[in-house]
């Protein structure tokens, strides 16, 4: 399937919310340093808190720019931080938005290819334009978009 026909089945099984949430079209692919800075605040804060995490930062198609997974992070989260990112990239919305559709009985949403319903992936936008997505996986799902938030604020 192309992926305006998948953004467009998103969109149609997640309704009329969630098609208000997309953001504008894509843009350039977001830099290493903008990716590094993202990725860093969020170590930060991860530090800050006592977590140990991985994170990812996508270009809009999904492709990685950078990775980073602090010591003593379950294996489990580098595979999840990639993939949060990567749906936030491709669907141009946070992940947590498909949580919600799934807590509101959308479940349908979860038949879409490279959907992840769970928080901690972010659009980076620029001039409200996708250029890329950051990933948080090894907390909690609300910890993960907590430190997603802190990784996105610092390219602001």
């Amino acid at each position: 399937m192309t992926g305006r026909l998948l953004l467009a089945l998103a969109l149609l099984a997640a309704g009329p919310a969630a098609a208000q949430q997309t953001p504008g079209p894509y843009g350039p692919p977001v830099t290493l340093v903008q990716a590094e800075r993202a990725i860093g605040a969020a170590r930060a804060e991860a530090a800050r808190r006592g977590f140990s995490m991985s994170f990812a930062v996508v270009d809009p198609a999904g492709e990685l720019i950078s990775f980073e997974k602090m010591d003593a992070t379950q294996n489990g989260s580098t595979e999840v931080a990639l993939a949060k990112a990567r749906s936030s990239a491709r669907f141009r919305r946070p992940t947590k938005a498909w949580s919600d559709q799934v807590a509101g009985g959308r479940t349908a949403v979860l038949s879409l290819p490279g959907v992840i319903a769970v928080e901690g992936g972010v659009p980076i936008l620029a001039s409200g334009r996708v250029i890329g997505a950051l990933g948080v996986s090894g907390g909690t799902s609300e910890e993960d978009g907590q430190v997603a938030a802190v990784g996105l604020a610092a390219l602001r």
